[in-house]
């Protein structure tokens, strides 16, 4: 409900509240109310007067960000109700309502309000009373049907009052309005129970009844204490509350930070081996290039023609190395900052891309034997430069891995909507818990797994090649080995896309390079 739309109801309800009242005010009027007051005794004068002043002077009960008011008129309304009748209970009470606003310069339309449904509760509770047996004079027998009455008159006030603070500021949880009724419940059943002290005060003599201001005094301060301690616990409650949600936001932080530091700690740690990683990757090439060269300088004279073909191929292979860390540390930062497009994505055969990343890494590295499996034909959509760039780090990674002697497994497979290039070897495998860190940047597991890599690597292969895979839309993940000699698996997979492939071809060999002699 808009804000709009809350004002125009709770303009209705105000307005149909007063006038059911001021309509019902006159009926008792006439019916009796007037003859009854001016036929009454001077104990009635007296009782109206003390409700008016309970009216002036009552107990402010904060709710809902306002301030509601609960007055000690209840005592002398009902009182009045006991000894004197209905109709003139309820004009009483409106009239001393009416006086009290005026007296407190409240707005008129509040003042009408609250003398209407002063007039509708008592009049409410009057009529349940009589239902019930109740009847002039008062007697001790009567006292379940007031008990009855009184309950009616608390709740159907508290009910009038109550809808005007939900329709102005929308519907309140069921717990705040069972708190605000168990609040008011104790000093409400204080002034009620006072009530047939009043009448049978007001029946002994006028004089007793001037007595009344003293108890009364005892039940406002009664009433005001319990107000307030309630109001206090509450406060402490939020308080405790507050504090708990600090305690607990302060734990989060600090977490936070032991967090973050942590984070600072293993970026600092990755920086270290980094450092050492690349110095020592580079290094090692840089060291065996010159050193090729600087003897063919030196000594170029003195070595045979077949010595100094040696030294040159050297050099050549080293640079070559040198050469694929500097691009493999590039392209991993170019991933890191820059997106690729997939602009040059096209139709190919997944199997055809297996076969010619064979055929490349067979041709490099002649001493490692690879097992090529194709299963069909396998659509996919990619660039086929990263594929094959995929397939090269996982085979160069399964390569250095590899034990001598051993056989390199390369599978492409169709397995639901996907394509998957496998490549298994046969080397001490990934732990299971390492099976997602061994694919963050610079990750080597060669001391974890007792492995004794060929040609090291700056642990950055793995990495390139998923970023490279989830830029095809596909990904790489660690399988489970299905040769006997165990080892460690990764499955590239692709999704299919089912369109004619049209791929560069090479020539077919499903075992490439031979198991060295």
């Amino acid at each position: 409900m808009t804000r709009r739309h809350r004002w125009s109801a709770l303009t209705a309800y105000v307005l149909a509240i007063t006038a059911a009242g001021f309509l019902l005010g006159p009926a008792l009027a006439v019916n009796g109310g007037v003859r009854a007051i001016v036929a009454a005794p001077p104990a009635f004068w007296v009782v109206l007067a003390f409700l008016v002043v309970s009216q002036v002077r009552p107990i402010d009960l904060p709710r809902r960000g306002d301030v509601e008011e609960i007055t000690t008129s209840t005592t002398f309304a009902l009182g009045l109700l006991l000894a004197w009748g209905t109709a003139p209970a309820a004009l009483a009470l409106a009239s001393a309502s009416i006086v009290a606003g005026l007296l407190e310069r409240k707005a008129l339309r509040k003042i009408a309000f609250n003398a209407a449904q002063y007039i509708l509760a008592l009049a409410a509770a009057g009529g349940l009373f009589t239902l019930l047996g109740g009847r002039l004079p008062f007697t001790i027998e009567q006292l379940p049907a007031f008990g009855a009455a009184a309950v009616v008159f608390f709740l159907l006030n508290r009910m009038l009052v109550g809808a005007v603070g939900t329709l102005a500021q929308g519907a309140p949880p069921a717990g705040r309005v069972w708190a605000g009724i168990r609040v008011e419940v104790l000093p409400e059943a204080i002034l009620a129970a006072m009530a047939p002290i009043v009448v049978v005060l007001a029946q002994r003599s006028v004089v007793l009844v001037l007595l009344l201001p003293l108890p009364m005094l005892g039940v406002y301060l009664a009433c005001k204490a319990a107000i307030e301690a309630d109001a206090n616990r509450a406060a402490a409650e939020a308080a405790a509350a507050a504090a708990r949600v600090v305690a607990a936001e302060q734990a989060r932080l600090a977490q936070a930070e032991q967090a973050v530091a942590r984070q600072l700690q293993e970026s600092e740690r990755l920086k270290e081996n980094l450092l050492a990683t690349v110095s020592h990757e580079l290094r090692t090439p840089l060291a065996g290039v010159l050193g090729a060269i600087a003897t063919l300088e030196q000594r170029s004279h003195l070595l045979s023609p077949e010595l100094r073909h040696e030294l040159v191929g050297i050099a050549a292979r080293q640079g070559k190395r040198l050469k694929e860390l500097i691009e493999e540390l590039l392209l991993a930062a170019t991933l890191e900052q820059i997106p690729s497009e997939r602009v040059s994505q096209r139709p190919v055969d997944a199997g055809e891309l297996a076969r010619q990343a064979c055929h490349s890494i067979g041709r490099a590295d002649a001493g490692q034997a690879i097992a090529l499996s194709l299963d069909g034909a396998l659509p996919v959509r990619v660039a086929p430069e990263a594929i094959l760039q995929i397939l090269t780090n996982l085979l160069d990674n399964a390569a250095r891995y590899s034990p001598a002697g051993s056989r390199i497994r390369l599978e492409a497979s169709r397995r639901g909507s996907n394509a998957v290039i496998a490549v298994e070897d046969a080397g001490p495998g990934v732990p299971l818990s390492e099976r997602e860190r061994i694919f963050e940047r610079f990750m080597r597991l060669e001391h974890q797994t007792g492995g004794s890599p060929r040609g090291g690597g700056v642990g950055l292969g793995l990495y390139v090649a998923r970023q490279l895979a989830r830029e095809q839309g596909g990904d790489l993940e660690v399988g489970e080995p299905v040769g006997a000699a165990g080892g460690a698996r990764f499955e590239l997979r692709l999704p299919l896309s089912g369109e004619v492939t049209d791929v560069e071809t090479v020539p077919r060999a499903d075992k490439v390079a031979p198991s060295p002699s």
